[in-house]
């Protein structure tokens, strides 16, 4: 019978995906420090230590590598945003407010990741080929915020019979306006004021009883 198992990855392999992480991972760093327009393969490969044969080996262009860096960053977030909904516990209230916070500029994690992307926002609009995967991205934040509006609406928490969908677009574009003025330190909206907007906006639309509770990582006091 043959060997159904996953083969376990050689060294080699390890390595080449060891070095490929780490050039993903300094690249959204030059991103966020220099700006999009400052940012050159060669600093790239010094930033994440590797050679530029090296870099080019894995990424035959800038393009490319911006686009994988939008997966990086993303599946980076999918880790955390699964803590958060442990720490949140089995309330769909307090599910969505934990989930949604992490959808603004909410600690230095989540600023960073908001200004790589808000750096290469531009860049999708164009390059169809990066706009593609920005738009799959979004695709599965829409999905999970969906899903969690409609685990409401089962368990009775929420009352409205709104598209889940229309919702989550609704309730993304809200977070995309807010904390692009959180993160551009506007003095009419403090990351709070963020919050509450969002509380308040988000509880209408998914007919909550009052506001969505705060975040569960404030209710713990972990969190600024």
């Amino acid at each position: 019978m043959a060997d159904t198992r996953p083969k376990e990855p050689n060294q080699r392999e390890l390595a080449a995906a060891g070095a490929r992480n780490r050039i993903l991972a300094a690249t959204a760093d030059c991103i966020v420090r220099d700006g999009l327009a400052k940012v050159r393969m060669a600093g790239i490969a010094r930033a994440a230590g590797v050679s530029a044969g090296l870099l080019h080996y894995h990424f035959d262009t800038k393009e490319q590598l911006f686009a994988d860096v939008l997966t990086y960053s993303h599946e980076v977030s999918g880790v955390l945003n699964e803590q958060a909904m442990q720490s949140a516990g089995d309330r769909p209230a307090q599910r969505l407010s934990s989930f949604l916070d992490r959808c603004l500029p909410s600690d230095e994690r989540l600023a960073h990741e908001w200004l790589l992307w808000q750096e290469l926002a531009l860049l999708c609009i164009r390059q169809p080929d990066l706009a593609k995967v920005g738009a799959e991205l979004y695709e599965d934040l829409y999905a999970t915020i969906a899903g969690l509006i409609t685990e409401g609406v089962e368990s009775g928490a929420f009352h409205r019979s709104i598209d889940p969908r229309m919702v989550a677009e609704t309730a993304v574009a809200l977070c995309d306006g807010l904390g692009s003025r959180v993160l551009a330190n506007d003095p009419n909206l403090s990351l709070s004021d963020a919050r509450a907007t969002l509380a308040v906006a988000v509880g209408v639309l998914v007919g909550h009883d009052g506001p969505l509770p705060e975040p569960a990582g404030l209710v713990a006091g972990s969190r600024p």
